[in-house]
């Protein structure tokens, strides 16, 4: 079993004040992985303190010496990607093949686009006749999920190291193992003590210690809407700023006549990748009437041709959803939309026949999906695609508008017709043909999926305050 039983405070590995053991369950197995040591309030006041006093050195260096840390960082994360992605088939059940592909990649990319920011970026510009310059916002506590930890854990600490700031990051503890990594990385790229400190629990207690401390200057949170609630009521007091990326319902926009066999797999496959665990996986596949029955047809092929298997073995194939409760709350969802109507075409709660143990979901397909099922409001966070008609291109827009989020929309088709479309949807990313948003894109959206950006300039600039300076030479 991984063990990480201490919080990088300081500079230093240093024990829980207080803290209790808490075993991370490994979901293909369904047996214990890793254990961590879950961190109390008390190792969140030393973080800050540790953070509070780093800044006041680390917010005065320069674009040079930042620049520098992040290009040491990179070079001492790309030596243990291997190491994370081995970290996440234990603790969450992405494929090693995923994780070295993509997962790991995913983190160093955060960094890299940040890079590239940070050279260009302006922090002082001329306004008539003030100055207006950009400055570190402080001391910035971070929230980050189980998902695509590393992703998110990037578009957090290398902003906030580029703006200057100090930080105290609190993983998610269902996904330990790569944030030890990570902060191994920190250490190893001879990040300044103080500067980035790690403290492990859960959301209860360092989450709540975090957003409502008084020396805190900034949460950034990654998770659902409703933790996010709880985040920005817990931070409201001491009326600091909420940076937050909440939950999504992408649609997924098939314009009327585009070829399905075309179009389709790469959207499809932003469903069913990571085991459907992905915040912009477009899951409502709006198709006109017409092409109902082909498109059936087509993701129905696809789907099925998606093997589930041992996270731990290099492949395409899918593993586990990360734990128990979620992998409930798929099946619940699932069992619903049989019960409401929906024609389950393939999958369904049934184990996939080559598994006896473990979180396993078989890739599933809905047709005949109408806007007032649960399964076309709620967020499945599962290998589930859902198929929904429409007469007119007006209504799949109203449709594909018609939910609580707004993080990402998915056009499938004619370029041309889908830039008519994308200014029509209500959402902070419109991708066209794919299910990503392209490197360095900011990242983010309207909604109840949250508030600000994250990646490149415009997620540089979120952990930047402003201040306007009049009366002194231009």
């Amino acid at each position: 079993m991984d063990s990480y039983e201490q919080n990088y405070i300081n500079g230093q590995w240093v024990d829980s004040i207080g803290g209790t053991a808490h075993q991370v369950i490994n979901p293909a197995t369904e047996e214990p992985g890793t254990k961590i040591t879950m961190g109390t309030a008390a190792d969140v006041d030393a973080a800050v303190a540790a953070a509070k006093e780093a800044f006041k050195t680390f917010s005065q260096t320069t674009r040079e010496e930042r620049l520098a840390l992040l290009g040491r960082i990179v070079e001492e994360y790309q030596k243990r990607m291997p190491e994370i992605a081995a970290s996440l088939a234990i603790e969450m059940g992405a494929p090693v093949s995923l994780g070295n592909a993509a997962q790991a990649p995913a983190g160093l990319g955060g960094f890299i686009s940040t890079i590239e920011a940070l050279k260009n970026f302006e922090f002082s510009e001329q306004q008539g006749a003030s100055t207006v310059v950009y400055e570190p916002i402080g001391v910035v506590g971070m929230i980050t999920p189980w998902n695509w930890p590393l992703n998110q854990i990037s578009l957090k600490v290398a902003p906030a190291l580029a703006g200057g700031n100090t930080m105290i990051l609190k993983p998610s503890e269902e996904c330990p193992g790569s944030a030890a990594i990570f902060a191994e990385v920190m250490d190893a790229a001879g990040v300044p003590a103080g500067v980035f400190n790690l403290i492990q629990g859960d959301g209860p207690t360092v989450g709540a210690r975090l957003s409502s401390h008084p020396d805190v200057d900034m949460i950034s949170f990654t998770g659902s809407t409703r933790a996010g609630i709880l985040v920005a009521k817990a931070a409201a007091e001491t009326v600091k700023r909420v940076h937050q990326e909440l939950g999504g319902k992408s649609p997924n926009v098939v314009l009327p006549g585009a070829n399905l066999e075309e179009v389709l797999p790469p959207t499809i496959g932003g469903v069913m990748i990571n085991s459907g665990q992905s915040c912009i996986a477009p899951t409502r596949v709006l198709v006109h009437k017409d092409q109902k029955d082909d498109a059936v047809n087509v993701v129905k092929a696809i789907v099925d041709s998606q093997e589930v298997g041992d996270p731990t073995m290099e492949g395409g194939h899918m593993g586990p959803v990360v734990n128990k409760a979620q992998h409930s709350k798929i099946q619940d969802l699932i069992q619903s939309a049989i019960d409401e109507g929906a024609t389950l075409e393939t999958g369904g709660t049934d184990l996939p026949t080559n598994v006896n143990r473990g979180y396993y979901v078989k890739p599933t397909v809905f047709s005949g999906v109408t806007p007032d099922m649960r399964i076309a409001k709620e967020e499945v966070f599962g290998p589930v695609v859902t198929l929904m008609s429409y007469d007119h291109l007006d209504e799949a827009i109203e449709t594909a508008n018609d939910t609580e989020y707004g993080l990402s929309a998915v056009i499938s088709g004619d370029p041309v017709e889908a830039s008519k479309v994308a200014p029509k949807l209500r959402a902070g990313m419109v991708i066209v043909n794919d299910w990503g948003p392209a490197p360095g894109a900011p990242f983010g959206g309207y909604k109840q999926s949250g508030n600000g950006r994250e990646g490149g300039a415009h997620g540089l600039k979120d952990f930047m305050e402003v201040k306007s300076i009049t009366g002194i030479p231009a």
